[in-house]
């Protein structure tokens, strides 16, 4: 079930630069990932500064197709919704970014702590507050999420105490549940072309 040389050594968050004897954990190469932290901590003014962008273009129906860095993802609407369900809708890819983000957040932290992982998944569930708002059939509440539940499943090689510090390490860290969880300024604007 993997390397055990971790066997006996306290689970206790130190530099990854000293994790010993391994080159790879969890699929990361750590002298990358030191790498890059040392280049945030050498100017984290960059890091801290930085905006993120993606742009959405209708393509046709309720589909359009998200364009982020040099990646791209189709969403689109269930077939009973008068389309043709080619794709995730908009409100399944915040799940899946929540999703991803928690996945991400726990390979790192429990990385941090020379943890090795075997196999996890994160499974989420989302309650919207009133869909019917979106379709303009009601003014009472939002038609954003009101709750979402993310559970992890996880095989590793430590005990279930310090996996659940790690857990409660990434949610409390999570870019993406932070962004749901507080207020968000958005600032829409409109130009005609």
């Amino acid at each position: 079930m993997g390397d055990r040389r971790w066997v006996g050594i306290p689970r206790v968050p130190f530099p990854i630069s000293q994790i010993p004897i391994m080159d790879e954990l969890n699929g990361l190469k750590l002298a990358d990932l030191n790498q890059a932290l040392e280049a945030i901590k050498a100017d984290p003014e960059k890091a801290q500064t930085y905006r993120w962008s993606a742009r959405a273009r209708w393509m046709r129906g309720f589909k359009s197709k998200v364009t982020a860095r040099d990646h791209q993802f189709v969403v689109d609407e269930p077939a009973g919704f008068a389309s043709v369900d080619e794709a995730p809708t908009a409100v399944e890819y915040v799940l899946g970014a929540f999703g991803a983000c928690l996945a991400t957040g726990f390979v790192y932290n429990a990385t941090k702590r020379g943890i090795e992982l075997y196999n996890m998944e994160v499974a989420l569930e989302g309650a919207t507050d009133n869909v019917l708002t979106f379709l303009g059939l009601s003014d009472e509440g939002h038609a954003g999420y009101r709750e979402i539940t993310a559970k992890l499943y996880v095989q590793a090689d430590a005990d279930e105490a310090a996996l659940r510090e790690v857990w409660e390490q990434t949610v409390k860290t999570s870019p993406v549940g932070n962004s749901l969880s507080r207020a968000v300024s958005l600032k829409p604007e409109l130009a005609v072309v």
